[in-house]
């Protein structure tokens, strides 16, 4: 028998091990009946998606249970018809109560305030540009239910008349989406963005008869709007549930922003500016105008600068968004986009195993 000198054990035990793969592939046909249209998303996975409903409850603080579920029981007053029964549709084939499924989905707007300390919810985005005017847009998705999510991620295109429309990265029992492209338009992903208190939500909430939750908001964009321009005005003055960070990334010169939301307009645009050599936007969860403590941000900023703009590509991005801990133990999937050439968001969209 081989004997291991015992540091070796000690040593598998603490240096991770990672690997990757690609999420499963989804057509979602807009054309369809809207109930039906995630059927064959829900059979792949339901042995999940109890267990992310189930733990998706303990992240909404109990004061603002009630107001969830209420909210969730009567879902028909408040979304659009295709968001409606889309959701119905999910519950249906799912066997899961429409209340919960709707709970999942709105998740994000009901927990950005500012409670930082409750749990962690975070993300990295990044927009760079090369000398050559290649645009890449990059995006870790971070999130405290990470075991539970990278069951359920999936890469849709959603499709009309046979067409792609748009594309992206969502979850099983979740019809909005966080991260995405327009062919040959532009990209977009969210990042979490803290502010104010749970009653700004609420009221935010009342005041648009809650008809904009920010995922469906950013599937709607992607939806209708043809060109980053209109992407970037409607994704900067339409009011909001809750505040975010917003990142676009386009196909033309200087063609990448960041927009800082407040829950009635932008509080913020910076966008990329050759000319003046900002070649590049990081984005996680700090306001860039205050002082910023996170490493992540820290250290994506520093290995753009070590790679530089001259050769950078699709895989230098790779290389930013898999260097620790801009990739962390709360990374569910990473993502490269090019709006100029959509299969680049194919080819470069991995889960972390």
């Amino acid at each position: 028998m081989l004997l291991l000198p015992p540091l070796i054990p000690i040593l598998l035990l603490v240096i991770p091990i990672s690997s990757t793969r690609t999420p499963p592939r989804y057509t979602i046909d807009l054309d369809e009946h809207p109930s039906q249209r995630w059927n064959q998303v829900i059979k792949d996975h339901l042995d999940y998606l109890p267990g992310v409903v189930e733990e998706s409850k303990k992240y909404i603080p109990k004061p603002l249970q009630p107001f969830v579920w209420w909210v969730a029981s009567k879902v028909e007053r408040f979304f659009p018809p295709d968001t409606r029964l889309e959701l119905e549709g999910i519950a249906t084939q799912s066997g899961l109560p429409l209340g919960e499924i709707v709970g999942l989905n709105i998740l994000y707007d009901i927990a950005a305030f500012d409670r930082r300390h409750i749990f962690g919810l975070g993300c990295t985005s990044i927009v760079a540009q090369n000398s050559a005017g290649r645009i890449f847009h990059g995006r870790n998705l971070d999130y405290d239910m990470t075991g539970l999510l990278k069951n359920i991620t999936v890469y849709v295109d959603f499709t009309r008349n046979g067409t792609v429309i748009y594309s992206g990265i969502t979850f099983a029992l979740y019809n909005g989406v966080l991260t995405g492209q327009r062919p040959g338009a532009y990209s977009v992903s969210l990042n979490a963005r803290y502010s104010g208190a749970y009653i700004d939500n609420i009221l935010m909430e009342l005041y648009t008869k809650f008809k904009r939750p920010v995922s469906f908001f950013i599937r709607d964009v992607l939806e209708s709007q043809e060109t980053y321009t209109d992407a970037v005005a409607t994704l900067s003055n339409t009011h909001l549930l809750s505040p975010s960070y917003i990142i676009v990334a386009g196909t033309k010169k200087n063609e990448g922003v960041v927009i800082p939301r407040n829950r009635w307009a932008a509080a913020n645009v910076y966008p990329l500016d050759m000319d003046s050599n900002q070649w590049f936007l990081v984005e996680t969860n700090y306001d860039n105008w205050q002082k910023q403590g996170d490493n992540r941000r820290i250290t994506a900023i520093q290995k753009l600068k070590e790679l530089g703009k001259e050769n950078f590509n699709e895989k230098s991005m790779v290389e930013v968004l898999s260097t620790i801990p801009v990739r962390n133990n709360l990374t569910v999937f990473s993502s490269v986009i090019e709006p100029k050439i959509p299969k680049v968001f194919e080819d470069f969209t991995w889960v972390w195993d």
